[in-house]
């Protein structure tokens, strides 16, 4: 008799290696679009993590400001890195995320200075504000919830 959860579990296994296979193989050649961008990590006194993004033409909108859909990017970069970084975790997913947008990033460098709040067996928050460190201003202020994922069954040891 054939056990079709066996089969099901073992296709799902083998699809999520394929998956993870080729998103490694993108990333060893610098061809993922995250990687296009300007990222550095920055030491911010109290902060859990901290990431500037470089403000140039190819990140920003019309009006000459970072693209919100970037900057929102950026804020879940940051958290969930800073989550990950607190210790031994399988994973984190976004399972909520919002941004207030209160002034536009225009110079540059956007810095998202993290500080996580909540890390739970379970679940994490963390708040992000993002400073337009040339006008010196405080361009959005962000909360980051995350879902602590196990580590995929072909990843066991």
């Amino acid at each position: 008799m054939i056990d079709a959860a066996a089969d099901s579990d073992d296709g799902r296994l083998a699809s999520r290696a394929r998956v993870r296979d080729a998103h490694d193989r993108v990333l060893a050649t610098g061809g993922h679009l995250l990687q296009q961008l300007e990222m550095q990590d920055v030491e911010v006194a109290g902060a859990d993590l901290a990431v500037e993004l470089t403000v140039d033409h190819r990140v920003t909108n019309p009006r000459g400001a970072l693209q919100g859909g970037l900057l929102a990017t950026l804020v879940d970069i940051v958290a969930g890195r800073a989550v990950l970084a607190g210790g031994p975790l399988d994973g984190v997913a976004t399972s909520d995320l919002s941004v207030r947008f209160l002034r536009a990033v225009t110079v540059g460098p956007a810095r998202a200075v993290a500080t996580v709040v909540h890390r739970g067996n379970h679940s994490a928050v963390v708040t992000v504000d993002v400073l337009d460190l040339g006008t010196d201003s405080l361009c959005a202020v962000a909360t980051a919830a995350f879902a602590v994922t196990p580590a995929p069954a072909d990843r066991v040891p």
